[in-house]
């Protein structure tokens, strides 16, 4: 039993380090007592189950042979652990892959400069764990983190792609592990080993830096596409909606919106008061419309909304009052002048939309005005 226990030592260490990971990666339920004494309690099971079947079935197993049932780990963890099933799995392959490349490397090396040595395999093996621990603990595991972290920003079957890729990555080390196990240590053999790990942490590297990459295209698009002051889409998505619209004949109304004499809330409360005025009319359309419809700051005080089907008159009134900005505001709300075009297939192009629903906006303004006293 004793000489058992110490072949596994090896087995021990690399379980070590791979719960290490995945304490480091995963946000833990219970507090780290409570996790630590779960591990050793399902340890002391799996392990003495283990030993008692290699001794009945004579089989040499501290050697990594039989790692891949180290995946049965999975069956407290993700009792132990908040994050999804799938989540855990990928992170311990991704700790299976540095643990069992140390591991390879370490009989390699063992089986070509002193094989059958236990003290000599235990004293390399704790050497590549030193060598190689802050590089992966402080390079690699945070880069994999953040690719988990923020692994969204891709479409949804990037997951897979993921698990996929994780799987044949630590798939393809066991199968080498298997295959050099029991063959007589080479040179050739532990390059062999180097440059496969090199491969597969390069893999990892270019995900993290496509990431990145993607992550930045995203930050462009909205700051080409967006309104910094309001948050609404500009004029450039509003025309990119509307021929998508269009190209899918769509029944949808535009909506045309002019803020009345925003100039004067400029000139006489200052454009720092006009900027808190833009940004609670938009919050406002975007909340009245909801998800039927879509607000675009047109240019300067103009809106711009794309309804589905015809827009309720009741929704045009809401507009027309902006509740909520006579609470406190500096100024009073002096209304807004709105044109609306209903638009059904067959379409004429965005241009003309656009112009149509601006020259019935502007006739409602002139009408407006002269409908005003003069003082």
């Amino acid at each position: 039993m004793i000489r058992l226990i110490i072949q596994w030592l090896p087995m021990f260490e690399v379980l070590f380090f791979n719960l290490l990971s995945l304490d480091f990666c995963a946000h833990r339920k219970y507090s780290a007592l409570k996790t630590m004494l779960l591990y050793l309690g399902f340890t002391a099971v799996f392990f003495g189950a283990w030993i008692s079947i290699s001794r009945l079935l004579s089989l040499d197993s501290g050697n990594g042979r039989f790692v891949i049932f180290g995946f049965l780990y999975l069956l407290p963890i993700r009792f132990l652990y908040k994050e999804r099933t799938y989540l855990l799995f990928i992170i311990l392959c991704t700790s299976w892959v540095y643990t069992l490349g140390v591991l390879m490397l370490t009989s390699q090396i063992a089986n070509l400069v002193n094989p059958g040595n236990f003290i000599f395999v235990m004293a390399v093996e704790n050497l590549l764990f030193l060598a190689s621990l802050y590089g992966f603990y402080s390079l690699a595991l945070p880069k994999y983190v953040y690719i988990l972290q923020n692994i969204k920003e891709f479409q949804r079957h990037w997951i897979k792609y993921l698990i996929l890729n994780n799987c044949l990555c630590f798939l393809l080390l066991y199968s080498m592990h298997i295959t050099f196990i029991y063959a007589e240590g080479s040179l050739g053999q532990i390059l062999a080993v180097l440059f496969l790990l090199a491969t597969i942490y390069v893999s990892y590297y270019i995900l993290y830096r496509v990431l990145l990459d993607t992550q930045k295209m995203n930050r462009l698009e909205r700051e080409i596409l967006e309104d910094p002051l309001t948050r609404l889409g500009n004029r450039s998505r509003l025309w990119q909606d509307l021929k998508a619209a269009l190209d899918q004949e769509k029944v949808f109304s535009v909506l045309f919106m002019d803020l009345d004499r925003f100039k004067e809330i400029n000139d006489k409360y200052g454009h720092m008061t006009g900027d808190r005025y833009l940004q609670h009319f938009a919050k406002n359309c975007s909340r009245i419309f909801g998800s039927s419809g879509t607000v675009y700051r047109f240019g300067g005080d103009e809106f711009v909304a794309v309804y589905e089907g015809v827009i309720p008159e009741s929704v045009i009134r809401e507009l027309k009052e902006c509740p909520g900005w006579d609470e406190g505001a500096p100024c009073p709300f002096n209304q807004v002048s709105t044109g609306v075009l209903h638009c059904q297939p067959p379409h004429s192009d965005v241009d003309q939309i656009l112009q149509q629903v601006d020259d019935l906006m502007y006739q409602n303004k002139l009408k407006k005005r002269a409908s005003i006293p003069a003082e």
